[in-house]
């Protein structure tokens, strides 16, 4: 018998039990009190990889592996969404290749030769999830597929997503293609802002014309989340062998708005719920006061407008736990100058929501409108020659 049993067996019995009430306590607070965060948080989810922000501030509620880099199969496409969308001309028509009709896997026969305008395909692209769709959107924005990944690396840069690279449109399983739990979330973010990806990705059912047949196209969003949470409004599913069940939840309960990434999970619905529901349960919005950002201004040099009006990217609202509310507060960063042509929604700054001094999120600040360059001096010059 070991020693240290010996000892406590021979004290008295008031001894013992005070020996082990104390043991019981180290050990109580030992568990969840010296268990990381990542252990704790890991016990809402069976995914190995997630992570729940504030569609309002971007603030990271929940976290598990976020960072992490990993395939992301058909999640792939909120970006080829976003792009298309950001090139604009949703009504111009879309010549289907015979690349673009034999892209493999998820499709919906889409037809070489076929034409569809690039709002169709949209629908198609976030409802069905179709990498045909994905190839001819591609195509029709950029020429080729591989030019479209440049620019959607490109555009990851610039939204700061340093754990995310892009092989494809589609998000079949292929070499550097990988994204991460929060880089997702922050991709999400940016296309919720977009009404028209807002609506797409809450439609539960759509018809596409189907030209040469006796029936339309039904598509049905593959997205059970819609049908299953209330106050659901998005937004994309993905499984491949590779990456296992992904996908991506927005939801809603009065002015608090939701996003939760959940990636290679066994119970990919039960996450994402547990994920909101713990989100909605403990958090509320928190409307800030932006009245003092209705006159933020921008130069801009060598434009035909000598300044440039910055708006909000979307409402200044933030979720807060209980109590937080009076540490709350924000300040604002934007360019001291940008350089004309200035695109209308080009980022001029940042809203930087602060708590107790530390940043927990941004809304960025948009150019309302284009400011054109103004004619430079040679242009000038050749004016009065021409006077």
């Amino acid at each position: 018998m070991p020693l240290e049993l010996r000892l406590l067996l021979r004290m008295k019995p008031v001894c013992r039990r005070t020996i082990c009430l104390i043991c019981a306590l180290l050990l109580g607070f030992g568990g969840p009190g010296a268990a990381s965060a990542q252990e704790k948080n890991a016990a809402l989810v069976q995914a190995n990889y997630a992570v729940l922000i504030d569609e309002g501030s971007g603030r990271v509620l929940y976290a598990v592996n976020s960072s992490q880099r990993v395939p992301m199969a058909s999640l792939t496409k909120v970006m080829t969404a976003l792009l298309v969308l950001e090139n604009g001309n949703l009504d111009q028509m879309v010549y289907v290749s015979s690349m673009a009709a034999e892209t493999g896997e998820s499709n919906v026969s889409l037809e070489p030769g076929e034409i569809l305008s690039r709002r169709d395909l949209l629908n198609v692209l976030l409802l069905s999830s179709a990498n045909d769709a994905a190839t001819a959107l591609a195509e029709s924005v950029a020429g080729t597929e591989d030019n479209f990944v440049a620019m959607m690396n490109r555009r990851a840069r610039e939204l700061g997503l340093n754990d995310t690279h892009f092989s494809n449109s589609h998000g079949l399983n292929a070499p550097d293609h990988y994204s991460s739990a929060y880089d997702l979330a922050v991709l999400s973010r940016k296309a919720m802002a977009n009404p028209i990806f807002q609506q797409i990705v809450a439609t539960k059912s759509a018809v596409l014309p189907w030209v040469g047949h006796p029936w339309p196209r039904f598509l049905f969003n593959q997205n059970r989340l819609l049908f299953r949470y209330s106050g659901a409004i998005g937004i994309k599913t993905g499984y491949t062998r590779e990456a296992g069940n992904c996908v991506i939840g927005d939801a809603q309960r009065g002015s608090l708005r939701l996003i939760a990434v959940v990636l290679h999970s066994p119970d990919v619905y039960g996450d994402i719920e547990n994920l909101l529901n713990y989100g909605f349960n403990n958090y509320q919005a928190l409307d800030l006061d932006n009245s003092g950002l209705n006159t933020v201004r921008v130069k801009v040099s060598g434009g035909l407008e000598p300044s440039v009006d910055a708006r909000l990217d979307r409402q200044l609202i933030a979720a807060v736990l209980p109590g937080e509310e009076r540490g709350l507060s924000y300040k604002t960063t934007v360019l001291p100058v940008i350089a004309a042509p200035v695109k209308k929604g080009a980022v001029l700054g940042a809203v930087n929501i602060m708590l107790n001094g530390n940043q927990i999120g941004a809304v960025d600040l948009l150019a309302a409108s284009d400011i054109p360059a103004g004619p430079t001096f040679w242009t000038r010059l050749l004016g009065v020659l021409h006077l």
